[in-house]
This record gives C-alpha cells, structure tokens and sequence, in this order.
C-alpha cells in the first residue's frame, strides 16, 4: 500500500480548512454589514431598541468575522447612541466605553464616544461622573470636545411617541 495518498490527504485537508474558514469570515463581515443597515434604518424610523439590537448583531459579527478594530468601535459608538435613545443608560455606557476602548487599539480617534458618553451623564444630573470622563482625557483634549458639539449629538425625545422622556426603571421590591 502506498503512503502517497495519506500523505496528500495529510496536505489536502488543512488547505480545505483553511478556505473554509475564510468563507465563514466572509459570511460574518456580510452579516455585520447587513445588521449594520437595519440598524440605521430603524435608527432613522426612532426605533432606537430595534437599532441598538441591530448594532450589537453587527458587532458581535464583526467579532466572530475578525472585523478591523475601527469598524467595531464604530459599530459600538452606534450601539451606545441607539441604546441612549432607548434609555438603556447602562448599556449606552457599556457600548460608548467598549467604543473608546477599540478606536485606542485602532489607533483611531475617540473623541465622539467620550463626547457622547460625557453627554449621557450630564443629562441624567451625573455631573461628578461627566467630570471623572474629563479627567480621564485631560485638560486639553478635555477642552476641545467642544469642537464636536455640532457634529453629533445624543437622540433626543423627538424619536419617542408623545415626546415622552425616559423615565426611571422602577426598582424591584426587595422580599
């Protein structure tokens, strides 16, 4: 019997494995702009929890597809806006921070997201954390947000039926 045909199947194998997983990278970098899309529409209608779920799908996509770090982190600033216009405070933090975090490894500038999460917290009367966010920057980068204030803005009430603003989450009743 010949070693020649599992010697060919030893270098086969991991080619058609490697060309699999490339097209799964692919389909995932398709997926994540495809959400990315649905996210903007629904972002455009003021369905702001439809966006921030759309968004979090491409992220997530762009993770599993090994998306460039710039893409995520916009796809994370997106999220946080989404989520703030869907008083999800917690989640518009979370997304706004992962922002910043991925524009630093991408070498890219994160001044929107700190600008967008500064506002998140002035608006709800957060001003000790609004000021913790500034001193992370530094004075002058601090100082020069105020260059973005006409660039983007947090969504306003203007997404919400009646014009309604959030409200607070009730708070469980403790047994």
């Amino acid at each position: 019997m010949s070693t020649l045909l599992p010697f060919r199947a030893c270098l086969v194998l991991p080619l058609i494995l490697i060309a699999l997983g490339a097209c799964s990278t692919q389909t995932e970098l398709r997926m994540a702009a495809q959400q990315e899309q649905f996210a903007r529409e629904a972002a455009s209608q003021g369905d702001w929890a439809q966006a921030m779920r759309s968004y979090e799908a491409a992220v997530d996509n762009v993770e599993l597809g090994r998306g460039d770090f710039a893409w995520q982190a916009r796809l994370h600033h997106q999220a946080g806006r989404a989520a703030s216009g869907a008083c999800r405070y917690d989640a518009a933090e979370f997304h706004f921070r992962q922002a910043i975090a991925l524009a630093k490894k991408s070498e890219r500038s994160s001044a929107l997201s700190y600008k967008a999460l500064i506002d998140q917290y002035e608006r709800q009367g957060k001003a000790t954390e609004a000021l913790a966010v500034r001193n992370e920057l530094g004075w002058p980068q601090s100082w020069a947000l105020g260059a973005f204030a006409d660039r983007e803005s947090l969504p306003t009430m203007a997404g919400r039926p009646n014009h309604e603003p959030c409200k607070a989450s009730p708070t469980p009743a403790m047994n």
